[in-house]
Order: structure tokens, then C-alpha cells, then sequence
């Protein structure tokens, strides 16, 4: 028995959609070898979280700055209520983009299970 797979061990294919669900679209490709198809749900996803995580930070950095000024005090509720404000104002850029990597990685997850093993 020391040659074979046990019962218990995840194939290569459910780890692959683990990584693609679980991890970063693409990801799972490039457990299966398919690197190419991989980078086509990767990239994108990678520039638009960058262009999310971009945005974020410089909502953030408005918030922290009118802390830091006093405009804004220290409570929690009325920094919700400036995010949320903020929020509001991030226009169609970042709605692409986080459907560009709600798109990848719900393709990426879609386009793993189908992949002949």
C-alpha cells in the first residue's frame, strides 16, 4: 500500500477548484499545468484588485486625514457614515473593476471543473 493514493488524499482536480475558489482566479490552472489559461483569468483579477485595493486606500487616506486634523473625531459611527459617503462616490471605474474580478473568479472557478482531468 505504500505506492498508491489513500482514500483520504484530495485529488489534483478538487485542489485545483479548492485554489480557484478559495485563493485567486487562475490559480487552480497552474496546478493542472494549463499556465496560459491561467494568466487569462489572473491578470485581469490581479489589475483590477489592484485598482480596488487603490481606491480603498485612498478612501482611507481622506478618513485618516480628517482624523488626523480633528474634522473628523473618533467615533465609530460617524467614521462608518464618511466611508460610506465616500463610498459613493467611487463612479464606474470601480464597479468594473470589481466585476472584472467577480467575473475571473467565478470564470476561473467555472472554466477549472470543466477541464478534462
Amino acid at each position: 500500500m505504500s505506492g498508491s493514493p489513500s482514500s483520504s488524499s484530495i485529488s489534483k482536480r478538487t485542489q485545483a477548484l479548492l485554489l480557484s475558489a478559495l485563493v485567486f482566479p487562475g490559480s487552480g490552472h497552474f496546478l493542472l499545468g494549463r499556465k496560459a489559461r491561467g494568466c487569462l483569468f489572473l491578470v485581469p483579477a490581479l489589475v483590477a484588485l489592484v485598482l480596488v485595493l487603490r481606491q480603498i486606500m485612498a478612501r482611507l487616506d481622506q478618513v485618516m486625514a480628517q482624523i488626523d486634523s480633528g474634522a473628523l473625531p473618533l467615533d465609530v459611527q460617524l467614521i462608518v457614515e464618511k466611508v460610506d459617503a465616500l463610498s459613493a462616490n467611487d463612479g464606474p471605474a470601480m464597479t468594473l473593476a470589481v466585476g472584472v474580478l467577480v467575473v475571473c473568479w467565478i470564470g476561473s472557478f467555472i472554466d477549472t471543473l470543466l477541464i478534462k482531468p
